[in-house]
Parts: structure tokens; C-alpha cells; sequence
């Protein structure tokens, strides 16, 4: 069924505008600043603000058999404005590969949240035949955990690099060392810097869990626009908050909670109701990572994407 959002004060990464959205299920079909020419339902949302989706890193809820837990994990998700999740399958071995990532995505069969799969392993166990495996498999993101500071330098980081064409998945340190601030800081910077110089695109540290990811890291992956845009053509998730919270032009989202979620075509949370389909959530398919970040930036890591936590 279409319909139309009208007067929505929305709020893009910061960005306040007033727009208009034409909506068929579960895709954007138009934005504008008004629309008059059509006759679908209308919803006057000029006492809301409209935001796209939040996209959020959940390492847990891939681990999760016990069925009851992995749906309270649902609510909590989408009570926090969570329309997609990355999570990631903990990896050991390089032969473990196809098994992890295969039992990962049943894990997730009855989620009701649209999930990317990324892999976990041991930066120690980083080689260029993983790589090229995971590349093959298309793998938009691999998280590495560093168990020691001196790891970093013993990677074939130069041969790794020439794996990463045409598909170029984000490399991402998971800090697991015993260093003191200053010392974690200098490690960082020559993570960056080391692989800033074999063009590999990277970030010092792995965001915090259950926050809303910035459109850069999404722009990385390959998930923007689909997810975390309401462009057109893309995914209609959004959500929607009272009008009173927007502060200067922001929303604090580690405080103000949504009071409508709307994704795979269907309303998630009414109020403090959470309405949910387990299986309905289905699983991103990252084709081309960096496909819409400038052509000057497509051959290489952002700075932008690797400064700061």
C-alpha cells in the first residue's frame, strides 16, 4: 500500500531538513518538499521528527541458542531504533571459514532484523589466502582481535593489499592488549598509519556496540544508502521521534528512544509496543563495499574513516 509522510521535520547525520516521502511497503518511492498531485493516505508528521534507521554492531546476538534470549535481544534492538545489525562469527582457524559463516547465518534464521555477517579471527591468523577467501565469499567486513601490540608488523600487509580488487572489505582492530592510554593511543596511530600506507581501508578501533553507526562507516561497508538513508529506490526504515527532542539540531540517541520503528514494511514499536516477526529479518548482501563514496576515495582508505574512535 502507498502512502505518503508529509511535513516531516527530518534529521539526517546532523543534517535538519523539511521533507516529504512517498512510500510503497518497504521502499522509498519519492521525496520531495510537498506533495499535491497524489491521492494516497496521508500522515501529517510535523509534530515528529523522521530519522533513517540506525544501523548497530552486535557481536552477541550470533552466538544466542537459547531462543528466548535471542528474542528479547530483538526487542531490545528495535526498542533502541536498530533496523539492521552487523555481527560477525568468531573464527579460529582459516578452515574454519565456510563452516562458521554457514552456521552464523542460521543462527540468524529467525531474526527480525536485517543482519550483515562478518567475520572475527585473531589478527595473528590474518593471511592473504583468508583474505582472498573471505573476499570471494563476500565478506564486507573483517574484525580482527589483537592479542598482541607487535602482531601488526607480522602480517603481509603489502600482499594482502593486492587481494583487495575489486572487492575491498574494511579490516578493523579489536583492542585486546594491556596498555595503558597513552600507549593504546600510539598503537592506534600505527595502525593507521601502516595501513593507510598499503591503502587498506581500516578504523583505529571498532565502534561501541549498540550505537548508531555514522553514514561514513555505513558508506565504507557498502550498506549506504540501502540502509541508513531513505534515498530512493532504498529501504523505507525510519523511525520516528517527538519533535520536543530535537536540541539544537540533534537528538541524544543514547537517551531518546524512538516512538515508532518502521522497517521490512512493517511497524516494529508503536509507543512502548514492540511488534515483532521472527524469520521476517533477512540478510544484507554487501555487493561492491565503498560503491558510493567519491571516485577519488574508491582506490583508497578515508581519512576521515580512519582519525578518531
Amino acid at each position: 500500500m502507498k502512502y505518503i509522510i508529509e511535513n516531516a521535520c527530518t534529521l539526517f547525520y546532523g543534517q535538519e531538513q523539511k521533507n516529504s516521502f512517498l512510500f510503497d511497503e518497504s521502499k522509498v518511492l519519492y521525496k520531495a518538499n510537498h506533495f499535491t498531485q497524489y491521492n494516497h493516505m496521508r500522515i501529517n508528521a510535523d509534530q515528529f521528527v523522521v530519522t533513517p534507521g540506525h544501523v548497530m554492531i552486535d557481536f552477541d546476538v550470533v552466538h544466542m541458542n537459547d531462543f528466548h534470549a535471542f528474542k528479547e535481544r530483538m526487542k531490545h534492538l528495535l526498542n533502541l531504533g536498530c533496523t539492521t545489525y552487523i555481527t560477525a562469527c568468531d573464527i579460529q582457524y582459516e578452515n574454519q571459514l565456510y563452516t562458521r559463516l554457514k552456521q552464523a547465518k542460521h543462527a540468524l534464521i529467525n531474526s527480525s532484523i536485517d543482519y550483515v555477517v562478518g567475520v572475527k579471527v585473531p589478527l595473528s591468523k590474518l593471511s592473504v589466502t583468508f583474505v582472498r577467501k573471505c573476499c570471494k565469499l563476500k565478506v564486507p567486513i573483517i574484525f580482527v582481535d589483537v592479542n598482541d601490540m607487535y602482531d601488526m608488523y607480522s602480517v603481509q600487509w603489502q600482499w594482502i593489499r593486492q587481494e583487495l580488487f575489486p572487492y575491498q572489505p574494511a579490516i578493523i582492530p579489536i583492542w585486546n592488549v594491556e596498555a595503558s592510554k597513552r600507549k593504546l593511543n600510539r598503537l592506534k596511530s600505527e595502525w593507521a598509519e601502516l595501513l593507510t600506507m598499503n591503502k587498506i581501508t581500516t578504523k583505529t578501533s571498532v565502534p561501541n556496540e549498540q550505537t548508531p553507526l555514522s553514514k561514513q562507516f555505513l558508506l565504507t561497508i557498502g550498506v549506504y544508502p540501502e540502509k541508513g538513508s531513505l534515498q530512493v529506490n532504498c529501504d523505507a526504515d525510519y523511525l520516528l521521534f517527538l519533535k520536543e527532542n530535537l536540541i539544537d539540531g540533534q537528538i541524544d540517541f543514547e537517551r531518546v528512544r524512538p516512538k515508532v520503528v518502521f522497517a521490512t514494511g512493517q511497524v516494529k514499536k508503536a509507543g512502548s509496543t514492540i511488534l515483532m516477526q521472527p524469520g521476517i529479518g533477512k540478510e544484507l548482501e554487501v555487493k561492491v563495499p565503498k560503491k558510493f563514496v567519491p571516485i577519488s576515495e574508491a582506490l583508497e582508505p578515508s581519512q576521515i574513516f580512519m582519525l578518531g574512535d
